[in-house]
């Protein structure tokens, strides 16, 4: 018997941010992964190992959560079918959370047994998101994207099985890209926007992250000998927004500083791990993170170059920068975020002469 056709249900505040932190630190320690693909194949595993562990964890508390919290108005418990489902998530998760503590706990084995095991409990997550995708508890769209990633996850774990050529190595960075994929999609489901300016400003925020993580850092990496070049690469950050206010007004500019300073902190931020992951780069992660964070005190980090004079950026100042830019880029896209009608055209079409 098919899940029943009934509307989207609104789920509380606590479900959403679970969904929106368990997708960025599991992403975040995806990211750390592919970043390293060199270090010794264990620890990557007890890394892949927490990715799996926190997405099996945020599926158990959400779904939980929802049970309990829609089951007590009355909804949840006249639909049997609904409930078999929430169950079965449940049970998807403990046993994919049971797979982590096996990988963790067991005594020495082989890597490749280990990955193994990481694999199916990768594959137990995707099958969850395509299954999930089924309910009615998700906008049409949201469905599709729980869908495929669900498909993708399960494509690269297969990739990942039966290529014989695949490394240890390559086998755990197709992991964690499944993975990684995954916590996005965690992020966007706790996001879960229901007006379409929202879903337009889900798209600039990708686009930012894509182009300062990518983009920027790619011309920063290779081509600094640019005169005044600190100057110029600031006017870059913001360069592909001031369209925004062409078209929507000047009034908008709120908006263009907090995409532009978010692209600023995927440069800042994602430096090295963009440098080793796509460009061949093999910084130390931890040494450098804790310098771009303000942890290493007075060591100088950078110099930021203006042309006729440059200033000595030491690592305290850096960590400072990131963190109050965090702060303006957090607020000003929660403002827009709560209030999508603010992105609205301010050109109107004149009107039209009466015949």
């Amino acid at each position: 018997m098919g899940l029943p056709s009934t509307p989207p249900l609104r789920f509380p505040t606590l479900t959403r941010i679970i969904e929106i932190i368990f997708g960025l630190v599991a992403a975040g320690i995806a990211i750390v992964v592919l970043a390293n693909p060199f270090v010794p194949i264990d620890t990557l595993i007890i890394l892949l190992a927490a990715t799996l562990g926190l997405d099996g964890l945020r599926l158990l508390v959400t779904t939980g959560l929802r049970v309990t919290w829609v089951g007590r108005i009355g909804r949840e418990l006249r639909t049997s079918s609904r409930l078999t489902f929430r169950l079965g998530r449940i049970g998807l998760a403990l046993l994919a959370l049971a797979i982590v503590i096996a990988v963790l706990v067991v005594p020495p084995v082989r890597e490749l047994t280990l990955l193994y095991l990481l694999a199916i409990g990768v594959v137990i997550l995707g099958l969850e998101r395509v299954t999930h995708a089924i309910g009615h508890d998700l906008p049409p769209w949201l469905r599709g994207a729980s869908a495929g990633t669900g498909v993708i996850t399960i494509l690269l774990v297969l990739l990942a099985l039966f290529v014989p050529t695949v490394g240890l190595a390559t086998f755990a960075v197709l992991l964690a890209l499944a993975l990684l994929l995954g916590g996005v999609q965690s992020v966007v489901s706790g996001l879960r926007p229901t007006d379409p300016r929202q879903i337009t400003l889900l798209k600039l925020v990708l686009f930012s992250l894509f182009y300062g993580l990518v983009l920027i850092n790619w011309i920063d990496l290779f081509g600094k000998s640019v005169p005044a070049y600190g100057v110029w690469l600031i006017l870059t950050y913001f360069a592909p927004f001031f369209v925004i206010m062409i078209y929507e007004g000047y009034d908008q500019w709120p908006l263009v500083l907090s995409l532009g300073l978010l692209v600023s902190l995927a440069n800042d931020v994602g430096y090295y791990f963009v440098g080793n992951l796509l460009f061949g780069f093999h910084q130390n992660l931890v040494t450098w993170t804790s310098g771009q964070l303000g942890l290493e005190g007075t060591r100088t980090v950078t110099f930021f170059e203006a042309g006729a004079f440059s200033i000595r950026v030491d690592s305290w100042m850096m960590g400072l920068s990131v963190y109050l830019r965090a702060v303006v880029v957090f607020i000003g896209l929660y403002y827009w975020w709560r209030r999508p009608a603010r992105i609205t055209p301010t050109i109107r079409a004149p009107p039209v002469p009466a015949a």
